[in-house]
């Protein structure tokens, strides 16, 4: 299984400047990528360009569905081009199941009898639609205000990644995860507009920036986790920390069936699983590589590989302290939940319940990178 390895170095030269407030950017997410037809309502109107002539606009109280044509797009019987925009008039939005979307709404046939929507938004909006899926709301205000900082920084180092399909971001977990926008929680909206604009930094460049659960004690350097040939900045080579162990995921214990780790490894080898081990590990404590053996043949294999075939919720992070054998199956005893690369979630929380500010626990976790307010 060949993983797709982020870029690891500092990805864009968007200038940074150290004060001022800065502009909502507008950026475009993937919300329902290749689709076979894409059904809606709307709540209040919506101004419909690229329509003919006495169709220029779209009102709630019905429902609507586009679908691909050989012309482009269709709508009930009227005849569309391959693109549309719907540009919402006076606070309406658009709902496509139980999400509501307030930004203009963008639908492009992208070919096979298929069709793209992308929601146009501004950034300092779409980070009110990613915090409450990524820290609950209820958390610390500082906590909030860090991820808020890390994760702007993430959606400005990823703008792009996904330009070969028509948008900048998906709306899941290869990027954030962005459901549209309902009610926004007041402490997300203050955490957003404390920190309207701030990226973290390095060497004049926007550092790439990553963010999980629970490390389990010590954060580590990406190189670890995706592998790369590039020099990992100083701010993501990973730090010690004590404040994640009230987390749920600070310890625990994970049991795989025999069969399990046999059907992930995913060997053309038929037989008996004669040995699981750690084969390597880094100095954070994570594990690198598994050696795992079925009847004669041994096969060593990447722990971001292993973790994804068995579920990255059940075997919940690679920093595991020991592998002993049980009847039938193995007991993994770990510790954290997630990759650990850069900002821990539940250290965060417990610095800001401390009542360390978010400046603060940004450079705890990322010594030696540059707070500033980025120049869109």
């Amino acid at each position: 299984m060949k993983w797709a390895v982020p870029l690891l170095a500092l990805l864009l030269s968007i200038p940074l400047r150290s004060e001022g407030a800065a502009p909502d950017r507008l950026i475009q997410i993937g919300i329902v990528p290749g689709a076979h037809a894409l059904e809606f309502s709307i709540d209040g109107e919506f101004a419909m360009s690229g329509a003919p002539s006495g169709a220029s606009s779209l009102s709630g109280g019905a429902r609507y569905r586009l679908e691909p044509s050989e012309g482009g797009l269709r709508l009930g019987n009227l005849e569309l081009p391959e693109e549309i925009r719907l540009r919402p008039k006076d606070g309406s939005s658009l709902l496509i199941g139980n999400r509501r979307y307030r930004g203009d709404i963008i639908v492009r046939a992208s070919g096979s009898g298929q069709l793209t929507a992308i929601e146009e938004i501004g950034i300092e909006t779409y980070l009110m639609g990613v915090l409450p899926h990524e820290m609950d709301p209820s958390w610390p205000l500082e906590a909030l205000k860090s991820q808020a900082v890390v994760a702007r920084t993430f959606a400005y180092t990823h703008l792009g990644k996904y330009r070969k399909m028509g948008f900048d971001l998906t709306s899941d977990t290869r990027s954030q995860v962005y459901r549209g926008l309902e009610e926004v929680a007041p402490s997300i909206r203050e955490a957003v507009k404390r920190t309207r604009g701030e990226v973290l930094g390095w060497k004049g460049e926007i550092l790439n920036v990553y963010y999980h659960s629970c490390c389990g004690g010590h954060t580590v350097d990406p190189r670890f986790v995706w592998g790369s040939e590039s020099k990992t900045p100083d701010p993501l080579r990973g730090v010690r920390d004590r404040y994640c162990q009230t987390s749920p995921h600070a310890r625990w214990i994970a049991y795989f069936q025999d069969s399990d780790i046999v059907a992930a490894v995913g060997s053309a080898v038929m037989g008996p699983l004669r040995r699981f081990a750690i084969k390597r590990r880094n100095n954070a404590g994570y594990v690198q590589e598994f050696l795992v053996r079925i009847a004669e043949e041994t096969v060593h294999v990447p722990a971001i590989e292993l973790r994804r075939a068995l579920g990255n919720t059940e075997l919940k992070s690679a920093r595991i302290s020991a592998i002993r054998r049980r009847a039938k199956g193995y007991e993994l005893v770990g510790q954290g939940m997630g990759h650990g690369v850069g900002l821990c979630q539940w250290g965060a929380r417990r610095q800001a319940e401390k009542g360390r500010a978010y400046e603060k626990i940004l450079r705890y976790y990322f010594p030696g990178a540059i707070l500033s307010v980025i120049d869109s």
